[in-house]
C-alpha cells in the first residue's frame, strides 16, 4: 500500500507551508475576525514557547490546525510567541489577554524555569490574565514544582489516575526512570534531572487534562494518507515491533524485555522484531502487515507508535496503562488495546487468544481505529479543548 503523502516531497513542503501560514500573525487576526463574525466575544490567549523540543511543541499542533474553527466555536483566539520576545512582551504588557501561557523544554534548568514563569506570570496577573503552563513532556510527572505553584492551571497531555502518585518523589525525571532504577538498577545520580520532587495538594489541583500526541501533525497526516481499506490489508506478521535501542540508553531494559518475550513466541507465531532502522514507508508497511503490534514504553508511556499501529489496522499490545488518564483514550483493555505486564512476562498469554481468533482481533482493531479517527475530527477536538479551558478557568 502506498501512503499518499508520506514520501512525497511536494506534499511535505505544501503541508509545511500550510502550517506556517496557520501559525502566523495574519491567521491570528483572521481568528479574531472569525470570532466576531460568529458573534463570540474574543478571548485572546498568548502561548509563549522556547521551541526547544519538537515533540513538546506538537502540543500546539491542533490549536494551530483548528485555529479558525476554535475562534468561531469558542471565541478563543490563540496567538503564539517565542521566549526570546519575553522582555518585549512584558514591557508592552498583557492588557486585552484572557490568558497567558508558557511552554518550556524539559532541559531548561529548574532555577531558570522558575525565574521565567514567575516573571511572566506576575506581568500577566497585573493585566488580569489567567496564567497557564503547557506541559508537552512525554511523561506523567510534573518537572518543576515551583512553576506549577506559580501558575493558575497546568495543562498536561496525560496525568496519573491516582493523585496520590504526585505526592511522592521519583528517581530521575519520571515514574518510568524510577521504575528502571528499581527494576534494572539504573542510576540517575549524574543525570540532568536526578530526581523530581513531590507536589503539594494545592499544586496537584492545578493539573488539567489536555490532549495527547494522537493530535500531533505526524498522526494527523498518517490518518489522511492511509486509505479506507487499511483494516482489510493482508497481514503476514503475527506479532511485530520495531523499537530496539542500544544498551547505553536507560529505556533499554523495557525495550529488551519486550523483544525477548516476542522472540520466545517465534516457535508458534510469525514474529518480526528487527533491530535496524528503515525508511518511514517501510516502517508503516510492516505495521500494515502486522496483526498485533507491540509498543513498549519509552521516555514516556505514550509514543507515536501506539497511534500509528492503530491507524494501520494492527492491534496495539502495550504495558498496562491503568495508572494513566489521557485523551483521546484508546487504552481501554481488550476493547481498544491489549494490556500486558510491564515486564512482558505474560505476553504469550494475553496475545494468544487474539492470534487464534481473527474475529476478536479484528473487532479491537476496528474499535480502536474508529475512536482514534473520531478524535481527529475538528469538532471533537474543539469539544475537548472547551472542557480543558473551562477547567483551567479560561472559559
Amino acid at each position: 500500500m502506498t501512503l499518499v503523502g508520506s514520501s512525497n516531497k511536494l506534499m511535505t513542503n505544501l503541508r509545511r507551508a500550510k502550517r506556517a501560514a496557520e501559525e502566523g500573525r495574519l491567521a491570528g487576526s483572521l481568528a479574531n475576525l472569525n470570532a466576531r463574525l460568529a458573534q463570540q466575544t474574543p478571548r485572546r490567549i498568548l502561548a509563549i514557547s522556547d521551541r526547544q523540543h519538537y515533540t513538546s511543541e506538537q502540543q500546539f499542533a491542533p490549536l494551530i490546525r483548528h485555529r479558525q474553527s476554535i475562534a468561531a466555536r469558542l471565541g478563543l483566539v490563540f496567538e503564539f510567541a517565542t521566549i526570546e520576545a519575553l522582555d518585549r512582551l512584558i514591557e508592552r504588557g498583557f492588557a486585552g489577554y484572557t490568558a497567558v501561557g508558557i511552554k518550556l523544554g524539559w532541559s531548561t534548568p529548574k532555577a531558570e524555569a522558575e525565574r521565567l514563569a514567575t516573571r511572566l506570570f506576575a506581568a500577566a496577573r497585573q493585566a488580569g490574565a489567567r496564567t497557564l503552563v503547557f506541559d508537552g513532556d512525554d511523561d506523567l510527572c510534573v518537572l518543576w514544582a515551583p512553576v506549577i505553584g506559580a501558575a493558575d492551571a497546568y495543562i498536561k497531555k496525560h496525568r496519573f489516575a491516582d493523585n496520590q502518585a504526585y505526592m511522592r518523589g521519583y528517581v530521575g525525571k519520571t515514574n518510568l526512570t524510577d521504575y528502571v532504577h528499581r527494576t534494572y538498577g539504573i542510576s540517575f545520580d549524574e543525570n540532568l534531572i536526578p530526581r523530581v520532587d513531590a507536589l503539594q495538594p494545592d499544586q496537584i489541583n492545578k493539573i488539567v487534562l489536555g490532549w495527547n500526541i494522537a493530535l500531533d501533525d505526524k498522526i494527523h497526516d498518517l490518518a489522511n494518507d492511509l486509505g479506507p481499506d487499511t483494516l482489510s490489508h493482508q497481514r503476514d506478521i503475527d506479532l511485530g515491533c520495531r523499537a530496539s535501542v542500544g544498551p547505553d540508553r536507560w529505556i533499554y531494559g523495557m525495550r529488551h524485555a519486550a523483544t525477548s518475550a516476542m522472540e520466545a513466541m517465534a516457535d508458534s507465531y510469525r514474529v518480526h522484531a528487527p533491530t535496524n532502522r528503515v525508511p518511514q514507508d517501510e516502517y508503516y508497511d510492516e505495521m500494515l502487515r502486522a496483526r498485533l503490534s507491540v509498543s513498549p514504553f519509552g521516555y514516556g508511556e505514550l509514543c507515536w507508535r501506539d497511534f500509528e499501529a492503530i491507524l494501520c489496522g494492527s492491534v496495539l499490545v502495550k504495558p498496562d496503562m491503568s495508572h494513566a488518564v489521557t485523551w483521546p483514550d484508546i487504552f481501554v483493555p481488550h476493547e481498544t488495546y491489549i494490556p500486558v505486564a510491564w515486564d512482558f512476562s505474560n505476553l504469550r498469554d494475553v496475545c494468544t487468544p487474539y492470534l487464534e481468533d481473527e474475529g476478536a482481533r479484528r473487532k479491537i482493531a476496528e474499535t480502536a481505529r474508529d475512536r482514534l479517527m473520531t478524535a481527529l475530527k475538528p469538532e471533537v477536538f474543539i469539544k475537548r479543548l472547551e472542557q480543558t479551558m473551562k477547567q483551567a478557568g479560561v472559559l
